[in-house]
């Protein structure tokens, strides 16, 4: 009677039948024995990994694919990022240097062992002469500061020119270095007093009429001597560089190289006289 009944049923529902059998009794024995069964697990998902990798290889490719295009753009977002970043910290770190070393020359400045006695005025370089054969640069303070022709003007290593012409809010500075350029100043070591001129030449300058006995060696300092009242004493003005003495010359050549930074200065200070820190409480009132 059971096989006449499986026999009526089509082919299809037997093996379904069959199926669920087989599969109830395996997992009977996957309850109860499990130590047997496992083995043969073992065997068949190792048969059926290649037909896995098989199967999932066009899957993995094509998110592979997705996933190395996506990992290009986006390197290449951030390699752009982050050469915007570097550029701006660059930019950053520079203009932190120079805040850092507008700081010291400031610093410098406030602190110099020049500035003796008087009022001083800090001042920023703004631009410099129009002409190329003069060495003139212009200051950001004029008359509303009570700056005046003459006063001198100097950086936190020694005296860089003279005022020469005023306007209400900038002033024209001669450099040392100008061909028109001369002050008194006097050897530290032997106390002679001599001329200091231009030459041009925004490092050197030269000191005339010197006699070629005189006593001058290299490395002196030379300071201003306060004649003529153009300069006040005892400001650095240079160091001697080279002594040349010539037997048939009256007198030496001697080079000066300015202590005065005349070609990257970029803060100055304008040093007030006695007499002009004096007024100025009176012009107040």
């Amino acid at each position: 009677m059971q096989a006449n009944l499986f026999s009526r049923q089509p082919p299809s529902f037997r093996s379904f039948i069959i199926a669920v059998i087989t599969c109830l009794v395996v997992l009977f024995f996957n309850w109860r024995m499990p130590h047997v069964v496992q083995p043969a697990r073992d065997v068949l998902s190792t048969a059926f990994n290649p037909i896995y990798a098989v199967a999932s290889y066009p899957v993995l490719s094509r998110e592979w694919l997705s996933r190395q295009s996506k990992s290009e753009a986006q390197l290449r977002r951030e390699n752009t990022a982050m050469q915007a970043e570097l550029l701006q910290a660059n930019v950053r770190l520079q203009k932190l240097s120079e805040l850092s070393a507008e700081n010291t020359r400031l610093r410098g400045l406030l602190d110099t062992p020049l500035i003796l006695d008087g009022r001083m005025e800090i001042s920023e370089v703004i631009g410099t002469d129009a002409d190329p054969l003069r060495h003139i640069i212009v200051i950001n303070r004029g008359s509303h500061n009570q700056l005046k022709v003459g006063q001198t003007v100097l950086d936190d290593k020694g005296i860089m020119g003279q005022i020469i012409s005023v306007l209400p809010r900038s002033s024209r500075v001669m450099l040392l270095s100008d061909k028109e350029h001369s002050l008194s100043v006097r050897l530290e070591r032997s106390g002679m007093r001599a001329i200091v001129s231009g030459t041009g030449d925004l490092g050197m300058l030269k000191m005339e009429y010197v006699p070629t006995s005189a006593d001058i060696k290299v490395g002196e300092k030379v300071y201003s001597s306060g004649l003529g009242e153009s300069f006040p004493a005892g400001y650095l003005v240079g160091t001697v560089a080279k002594v040349s003495r010539h037997n048939t010359g009256e007198f030496a050549h001697i080079d000066i190289t300015p202590a005065a930074q005349l070609a990257g200065g970029h803060h100055v200070v304008v040093l007030f006289s006695n007499s002009l820190a004096q007024e100025q409480p009176d012009a107040d009132r």
